[in-house]
Protein backbone atom coordinates (compact mmCIF):
# COMPACT_ATOMS: atom_id res chain seq x y z
CA UNK A 1 0.00 0.00 0.00
CA UNK A 2 1.21 3.40 -1.12
CA UNK A 3 -0.24 7.16 -1.10
CA UNK A 4 2.63 8.25 -2.48
CA UNK A 5 2.15 8.59 -6.30
CA UNK A 6 3.22 5.30 -8.50
CA UNK A 7 3.86 7.17 -11.63
CA UNK A 8 7.35 5.33 -13.16
CA UNK A 9 10.33 6.77 -13.09
CA UNK A 10 9.94 8.57 -9.53
CA UNK A 11 11.52 7.44 -6.49
CA UNK A 12 8.31 6.14 -4.87
CA UNK A 13 7.53 3.79 -7.65
CA UNK A 14 10.67 2.56 -8.27
CA UNK A 15 11.19 1.34 -4.95
CA UNK A 16 7.57 -0.34 -4.40
CA UNK A 17 6.88 -1.38 -7.98
CA UNK A 18 10.53 -3.11 -7.92
CA UNK A 19 10.27 -4.91 -4.19
CA UNK A 20 6.57 -6.18 -5.68
CA UNK A 21 7.78 -7.62 -9.21
CA UNK A 22 10.76 -9.03 -6.62
CA UNK A 23 8.47 -10.80 -4.40
CA UNK A 24 6.24 -11.90 -7.39
CA UNK A 25 9.09 -13.78 -8.55
CA UNK A 26 9.62 -15.26 -5.31
CA UNK A 27 6.15 -17.11 -5.41
CA UNK A 28 4.30 -14.20 -3.73
CA UNK A 29 0.75 -12.49 -4.39
CA UNK A 30 0.78 -8.99 -4.40
CA UNK A 31 -2.03 -6.79 -4.64
CA UNK A 32 -0.73 -3.47 -4.88
CA UNK A 33 -3.14 -0.24 -3.79
CA UNK A 34 -1.40 3.04 -4.45
CA UNK A 35 -2.17 6.46 -5.66
CA UNK A 36 -2.00 6.86 -9.43
CA UNK A 37 -1.62 9.87 -11.92
CA UNK A 38 -0.61 13.80 -11.88
CA UNK A 39 -1.20 15.86 -8.98
CA UNK A 40 -4.79 18.03 -9.16
CA UNK A 41 -6.82 20.06 -6.72
CA UNK A 42 -6.20 20.64 -3.05
CA UNK A 43 -6.27 19.55 0.45
CA UNK A 44 -10.01 18.25 0.16
CA UNK A 45 -9.24 16.64 -3.70
CA UNK A 46 -5.93 15.11 -2.16
CA UNK A 47 -7.73 13.76 1.52
CA UNK A 48 -10.25 12.25 -0.86
CA UNK A 49 -7.79 10.34 -2.52
CA UNK A 50 -6.36 8.91 0.43
CA UNK A 51 -9.93 7.69 1.65
CA UNK A 52 -10.51 6.63 -1.67
CA UNK A 53 -7.02 4.29 -1.79
CA UNK A 54 -7.83 3.42 1.83
CA UNK A 55 -11.20 2.06 1.39
CA UNK A 56 -9.52 -0.16 -1.59
CA UNK A 57 -7.06 -1.76 0.80
CA UNK A 58 -9.43 -2.34 3.57
CA UNK A 59 -11.84 -4.05 1.06
CA UNK A 60 -9.07 -7.09 0.33
CA UNK A 61 -7.93 -6.86 3.88
CA UNK A 62 -9.79 -10.52 4.34
CA UNK A 63 -8.23 -12.30 1.92
CA UNK A 64 -4.25 -11.25 2.57
CA UNK A 65 -1.93 -12.33 4.50
CA UNK A 66 0.01 -9.37 5.97
CA UNK A 67 -0.10 -5.96 4.81
CA UNK A 68 2.59 -4.08 3.68
CA UNK A 69 2.51 -0.53 3.78
CA UNK A 70 5.03 2.56 2.70
CA UNK A 71 4.44 4.24 5.99
CA UNK A 72 2.33 7.35 5.62
CA UNK A 73 -0.22 9.14 8.38
CA UNK A 74 -3.30 8.39 5.75
CA UNK A 75 -2.12 4.98 6.28
CA UNK A 76 -4.34 4.61 9.74
CA UNK A 77 -7.69 3.33 8.76
CA UNK A 78 -6.29 0.45 6.81
CA UNK A 79 -3.44 -0.11 10.08
CA UNK A 80 -6.36 0.07 11.96
CA UNK A 81 -8.53 -2.47 10.33
CA UNK A 82 -5.93 -4.86 9.56
CA UNK A 83 -5.66 -5.12 13.46
CA UNK A 84 -8.88 -5.54 14.01
CA UNK A 85 -8.99 -8.47 12.02
CA UNK A 86 -5.72 -9.84 13.08
CA UNK A 87 -3.78 -9.12 10.05
CA UNK A 88 0.10 -8.68 10.45
CA UNK A 89 1.53 -5.38 9.06
CA UNK A 90 4.72 -4.28 8.02
CA UNK A 91 5.63 -0.40 8.08
CA UNK A 92 8.35 0.52 5.49
CA UNK A 93 9.87 3.82 7.00
CA UNK A 94 11.84 6.39 4.15
CA UNK A 95 12.06 9.04 6.60
CA UNK A 96 10.95 11.20 9.93
CA UNK A 97 7.98 12.18 10.11
CA UNK A 98 8.64 15.87 8.98
CA UNK A 99 9.65 14.79 5.56
CA UNK A 100 6.24 13.92 4.62
CA UNK A 101 5.03 17.38 5.15
CA UNK A 102 8.13 18.86 3.01
CA UNK A 103 6.38 16.97 0.04
CA UNK A 104 3.00 17.43 1.26
CA UNK A 105 2.61 20.97 2.47
CA UNK A 106 -0.75 21.51 2.63
CA UNK A 107 -0.92 19.33 5.80
CA UNK A 108 1.39 21.00 7.93
CA UNK A 109 -1.15 22.46 9.37
CA UNK A 110 -1.97 19.72 11.33
CA UNK A 111 1.26 17.90 11.52
CA UNK A 112 1.37 17.32 15.50
CA UNK A 113 -2.15 15.53 15.08
CA UNK A 114 -0.86 13.37 12.09
CA UNK A 115 2.25 12.89 13.71
CA UNK A 116 0.61 11.00 16.40
CA UNK A 117 -0.83 9.09 13.78
CA UNK A 118 1.87 7.91 12.19
CA UNK A 119 3.53 7.09 15.39
CA UNK A 120 0.60 4.85 16.81
CA UNK A 121 0.84 2.87 13.65
CA UNK A 122 4.55 1.95 14.25
CA UNK A 123 3.25 0.81 17.72
CA UNK A 124 0.51 -1.16 16.30
CA UNK A 125 2.57 -2.69 13.31
CA UNK A 126 3.70 -6.34 13.25
CA UNK A 127 7.55 -5.56 12.07
CA UNK A 128 9.38 -2.36 11.19
CA UNK A 129 11.41 -1.81 7.75
CA UNK A 130 13.48 1.30 7.81
CA UNK A 131 15.98 1.86 4.79
CA UNK A 132 18.99 3.05 7.08
CA UNK A 133 20.31 1.46 10.39
CA UNK A 134 19.65 4.69 12.07
CA UNK A 135 16.10 5.04 10.94
CA UNK A 136 15.63 1.45 12.65
CA UNK A 137 16.87 2.25 14.86
CA UNK A 138 14.71 5.52 15.32
CA UNK A 139 11.67 3.58 14.13
CA UNK A 140 12.19 1.35 17.30
CA UNK A 141 11.86 3.85 19.65
CA UNK A 142 8.33 5.34 18.18
CA UNK A 143 7.34 2.39 18.22
CA UNK A 144 8.47 1.37 21.49
CA UNK A 145 9.20 -2.08 20.48
CA UNK A 146 12.16 -4.03 18.80
CA UNK A 147 10.81 -5.28 15.66
CA UNK A 148 12.16 -3.93 13.14
CA UNK A 149 14.74 -4.77 10.13
CA UNK A 150 16.83 -2.62 8.30
CA UNK A 151 16.51 -3.12 4.03
CA UNK A 152 18.14 -0.52 1.78
CA UNK A 153 17.72 1.05 -1.39
CA UNK A 154 18.73 -0.21 -4.48
CA UNK A 155 19.37 -0.10 -8.36
CA UNK A 156 17.80 -2.00 -11.22
CA UNK A 157 20.94 -3.87 -12.18
CA UNK A 158 19.69 -5.04 -15.70
CA UNK A 159 19.11 -0.97 -16.42
CA UNK A 160 21.85 0.48 -14.76
CA UNK A 161 24.69 -0.64 -15.21
CA UNK A 162 28.60 -0.63 -16.67
CA UNK A 163 27.83 -1.95 -19.91
CA UNK A 164 26.10 -0.44 -22.57
CA UNK A 165 25.70 3.00 -24.99
CA UNK A 166 27.05 6.64 -23.50
CA UNK A 167 25.86 9.72 -24.19
CA UNK A 168 28.31 11.75 -26.71
CA UNK A 169 28.79 15.84 -25.70
CA UNK A 170 30.96 17.94 -26.96
CA UNK A 171 33.09 18.47 -23.79
CA UNK A 172 33.87 16.28 -20.56
CA UNK A 173 30.61 16.64 -17.90
CA UNK A 174 29.41 15.97 -14.67
CA UNK A 175 25.73 14.88 -14.20
CA UNK A 176 23.01 15.00 -11.73
CA UNK A 177 19.18 14.08 -12.26
CA UNK A 178 16.46 13.91 -9.97
CA UNK A 179 13.73 16.43 -8.67
CA UNK A 180 15.18 20.16 -8.79
CA UNK A 181 14.71 20.93 -4.91
CA UNK A 182 17.05 22.89 -2.88
CA UNK A 183 17.78 20.24 -0.91
CA UNK A 184 19.16 17.98 -3.36
CA UNK A 185 21.98 20.69 -3.74
CA UNK A 186 20.47 22.86 -6.95
CA UNK A 187 22.48 25.89 -5.39
CA UNK A 188 25.71 24.09 -4.33
CA UNK A 189 26.13 23.22 -7.91
CA UNK A 190 25.41 26.21 -9.61
CA UNK A 191 27.80 28.02 -7.08
CA UNK A 192 30.56 25.11 -8.20
CA UNK A 193 30.34 25.98 -11.19
CA UNK A 194 31.06 29.64 -10.66
CA UNK A 195 34.18 28.57 -8.55
CA UNK A 196 37.76 28.89 -9.44
CA UNK A 197 38.60 25.79 -8.58
CA UNK A 198 35.91 23.85 -10.76
CA UNK A 199 37.44 23.00 -13.81
CA UNK A 200 38.10 24.47 -17.04
CA UNK A 201 36.30 23.12 -19.90
CA UNK A 202 34.18 20.48 -17.44
CA UNK A 203 30.03 20.95 -18.26
CA UNK A 204 27.60 20.76 -15.53
CA UNK A 205 24.12 18.37 -16.79
CA UNK A 206 21.40 18.54 -14.82
CA UNK A 207 18.10 16.69 -15.83
CA UNK A 208 14.86 16.31 -13.84
CA UNK A 209 11.65 18.15 -13.19
CA UNK A 210 12.09 21.55 -11.67
CA UNK A 211 9.73 20.74 -8.10
CA UNK A 212 10.96 24.17 -6.80
CA UNK A 213 9.49 26.92 -8.46
CA UNK A 214 12.27 29.39 -6.80
CA UNK A 215 14.84 27.67 -8.64
CA UNK A 216 13.50 28.61 -12.19
CA UNK A 217 15.07 32.00 -11.57
CA UNK A 218 18.55 30.59 -10.72
CA UNK A 219 18.50 27.73 -13.82
CA UNK A 220 17.63 31.23 -15.98
CA UNK A 221 20.53 33.19 -14.39
CA UNK A 222 23.15 29.94 -14.45
CA UNK A 223 26.55 30.56 -15.82
CA UNK A 224 27.95 29.23 -18.72
CA UNK A 225 28.78 25.62 -18.77
CA UNK A 226 25.62 24.66 -17.10
CA UNK A 227 22.56 22.49 -19.00
CA UNK A 228 19.36 21.91 -18.17
CA UNK A 229 18.05 19.00 -19.93
CA UNK A 230 15.03 19.04 -18.54
CA UNK A 231 13.15 16.09 -17.34
CA UNK A 232 14.15 12.89 -18.80
CA UNK A 233 12.89 9.14 -18.89
CA UNK A 234 14.14 6.29 -16.79
CA UNK A 235 15.56 4.77 -19.95
CA UNK A 236 17.49 7.49 -21.26
CA UNK A 237 19.42 7.98 -17.84
CA UNK A 238 21.69 5.06 -17.75
CA UNK A 239 23.69 6.38 -21.56
CA UNK A 240 23.99 10.14 -19.87
CA UNK A 241 25.54 8.20 -16.37
CA UNK A 242 28.05 6.35 -18.21
CA UNK A 243 29.16 9.35 -20.53
CA UNK A 244 29.96 11.69 -17.28
CA UNK A 245 33.31 12.23 -15.57
CA UNK A 246 31.14 11.55 -12.74
CA UNK A 247 27.85 11.45 -10.84
CA UNK A 248 26.39 14.16 -8.22
CA UNK A 249 24.57 13.41 -5.05
CA UNK A 250 25.19 17.14 -3.18
CA UNK A 251 22.60 16.86 -0.51
CA UNK A 252 21.90 19.49 1.44
CA UNK A 253 19.94 18.98 5.07
CA UNK A 254 17.79 22.57 5.69
CA UNK A 255 15.04 20.39 8.22
CA UNK A 256 17.76 18.02 9.86
CA UNK A 257 16.40 14.98 8.64
CA UNK A 258 19.82 13.42 7.37
CA UNK A 259 21.56 12.81 11.25
CA UNK A 260 19.31 9.37 10.56
CA UNK A 261 20.71 8.60 7.02
CA UNK A 262 20.32 9.14 3.71
CA UNK A 263 20.17 6.56 0.84
CA UNK A 264 19.17 8.46 -2.45
CA UNK A 265 18.29 5.94 -5.43
CA UNK A 266 20.43 8.02 -7.77
CA UNK A 267 23.43 7.09 -5.62
CA UNK A 268 22.97 2.95 -6.44
CA UNK A 269 21.70 3.74 -10.08
CA UNK A 270 24.68 6.14 -10.71
CA UNK A 271 27.19 3.71 -9.03
CA UNK A 272 25.97 1.01 -11.07
CA UNK A 273 26.87 2.38 -14.40
CA UNK A 274 30.46 2.24 -13.15
CA UNK A 275 31.02 5.92 -12.50
CA UNK A 276 32.55 7.77 -9.64
CA UNK A 277 30.09 9.57 -7.05
CA UNK A 278 30.42 13.04 -5.57
CA UNK A 279 28.39 12.76 -2.45
CA UNK A 280 27.65 15.13 0.41
CA UNK A 281 29.02 13.57 4.01
CA UNK A 282 25.90 12.29 5.84
CA UNK A 283 25.38 8.81 7.20
CA UNK A 284 24.99 5.76 5.17
CA UNK A 285 25.33 8.06 1.95
CA UNK A 286 29.00 8.72 2.66
CA UNK A 287 29.58 4.88 4.39
CA UNK A 288 29.07 3.72 1.00
CA UNK A 289 31.10 5.71 -1.03
CA UNK A 290 34.09 5.98 1.33
CA UNK A 291 34.19 1.95 1.88
CA UNK A 292 33.57 1.44 -2.18
CA UNK A 293 35.60 3.42 -2.26
CA UNK A 294 33.67 4.46 -5.49
CA UNK A 295 33.94 8.03 -5.02
CA UNK A 296 34.56 11.43 -3.17
CA UNK A 297 32.79 12.44 -0.42
CA UNK A 298 32.29 16.56 0.13
CA UNK A 299 30.89 18.44 3.04
CA UNK A 300 27.34 19.45 2.59
CA UNK A 301 26.46 23.39 1.09
CA UNK A 302 30.74 23.36 -0.02
CA UNK A 303 30.59 24.31 -3.58
CA UNK A 304 34.37 25.35 -2.78
CA UNK A 305 34.56 21.59 -2.23
CA UNK A 306 32.30 20.51 -4.59
CA UNK A 307 34.20 22.24 -7.19
CA UNK A 308 37.61 20.63 -6.23
CA UNK A 309 36.03 16.86 -5.69
CA UNK A 310 34.83 17.68 -9.60
CA UNK A 311 38.48 19.10 -10.83
CA UNK A 312 40.40 16.20 -8.97
CA UNK A 313 37.92 13.38 -10.78
CA UNK A 314 38.38 15.30 -14.14
CA UNK A 315 42.15 15.60 -13.88
CA UNK A 316 42.74 11.64 -12.93
CA UNK A 317 40.84 9.37 -14.71
CA UNK A 318 42.40 6.68 -14.19
CA UNK A 319 41.56 7.06 -10.79
CA UNK A 320 38.18 7.90 -11.43
CA UNK A 321 37.54 4.95 -13.71
CA UNK A 322 38.83 2.51 -10.98
CA UNK A 323 36.39 3.88 -8.14
CA UNK A 324 33.96 3.77 -11.17
CA UNK A 325 34.45 -0.37 -11.52
CA UNK A 326 34.21 -0.59 -7.66
CA UNK A 327 30.89 1.03 -7.39
CA UNK A 328 29.59 -1.06 -9.71
CA UNK A 329 31.04 -4.37 -8.86
CA UNK A 330 29.24 -3.38 -4.63
CA UNK A 331 26.10 -2.53 -6.18
CA UNK A 332 25.28 -5.94 -8.18
CA UNK A 333 26.85 -7.76 -5.53
CA UNK A 334 24.84 -5.82 -2.93
CA UNK A 335 22.57 -3.12 -3.45
CA UNK A 336 20.37 -4.69 -6.58
CA UNK A 337 16.59 -4.49 -6.40
CA UNK A 338 16.37 -7.88 -6.99
CA UNK A 339 18.80 -8.67 -3.40
CA UNK A 340 16.37 -6.02 -1.47
CA UNK A 341 13.23 -7.90 -2.33
CA UNK A 342 15.02 -11.18 -1.49
CA UNK A 343 15.34 -9.18 1.88
CA UNK A 344 12.21 -8.31 2.09
CA UNK A 345 10.89 -11.89 1.50
CA UNK A 346 12.49 -13.24 4.45
CA UNK A 347 10.80 -10.26 6.58
CA UNK A 348 7.73 -10.88 5.42
CA UNK A 349 8.02 -14.90 6.26
CA UNK A 350 9.42 -14.18 9.68
CA UNK A 351 6.72 -11.65 10.41
CA UNK A 352 4.23 -14.28 9.52
CA UNK A 353 5.52 -17.38 11.19
CA UNK A 354 5.17 -15.24 13.86
CA UNK A 355 1.49 -14.21 13.70
CA UNK A 356 1.37 -18.37 12.97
Amino acid sequence: MCFERVIPGGAAATHVLEICEGLRRRGFEVALKAEHGPVRGGLYDQAWRYIRVSLEAVAGLRSADLVYVRSHFAAVLVARVARLLGRPVIQEINGLYGEAFVTHPRFRRLQSFLTRVQRRQYRWASALVAVTPELAAWGAREAGHERAFHIGNGANTTLFSAEGPRAARRRPYVFFFGGLTRWHGIEVMLDAVRSPAWPGGVELVLAGRIVDPSLKSLLDEAPSGVTWLGPAAQADLPPLIRGAVAGLVPSVDPKGIAAHGLTPLKLFEMLACGRPVVASDFPRMADIVRSGPCGLVVPPGDPEALARAVAALAQHPEEARAMGEAGARLVAAEHSWDARAGETARAIEEVLGRAR
